[in-house]
């Protein structure tokens, strides 16, 4: 009786297990692309985010790194899959050596995978975008690596330099948050967590 029981509740647990992720890692993500001030600034806004640090990621070359912001977020309010929604929307996944006016490694795009889970709907997200777009997607997917956080002077730069930041997202050519929000909304999310 007592197997039985068991073998029962398994499928349970299990379902509970996706819907409500038991480690941290799960309520974290890692995206870069492009300037960390406007990456914060992009997820900050976002209903479920729980907090956004700027800072570095460190690549394969062992001189350089990435910008990069990692978002915490309330798993039950936003998703996973939300969260690369908009982080498409933001960015110009065709261009693998920066984004938008700053240039070179350290500005260019790629998602930082913790999990198994996070891996397979970036790589479905990214898929579905060079599909619908017939051209090759420059984003790279990497494992997580060491985030190293920014100085306080860049956290937050949205907010403490309203003007300087308002000034420099639109002359790079960053898209404006009412560009992004109009192709949310005009677009299903390019992957989800529901079950």
């Amino acid at each position: 009786m007592k197997h039985v029981l068991i073998k029962n509740i398994k499928p349970v647990l299990l379902s509970a297990l996706l819907v409500f992720p038991l480690s941290v890692s799960a309520a974290q993500a890692v995206f870069a692309g492009g300037s960390f001030w406007v990456m914060e600034a992009l997820f900050a806004s976002r209903l479920g985010v729980t907090e956004v640090t700027a800072g570095w990621v460190k690549t394969d070359n062992r001189a350089s790194r990435r910008q990069a912001v990692r978002v915490e977020y309330d798993a039950q309010q936003i998703n996973y899959g939300e969260l690369l929604t908009l982080y498409w929307a933001a960015i110009d996944p065709f261009d693998g050596k920066g984004q938008y006016c700053d240039r070179g490694r350290e500005y260019s795009p790629a998602i930082y995978v913790q999990t198994a889970f996070q891996r397979r709907l970036a790589q479905q997200s990214r898929a579905q975008i060079a599909l619908a777009q017939n051209n090759r997607v420059k984003t790279r997917i990497l494992p997580a690596n060491i985030f190293m956080q920014a100085d306080e002077r860049h956290q937050q730069y949205y907010q403490k330099h309203p003007v300087l930041y308002g000034g420099y997202r639109p002359m790079c050519g960053y898209p404006s948050e009412r560009y992004i929000n109009a192709r949310l909304r005009a677009r299903a999310p390019l992957a989800t967590t529901a079950q």
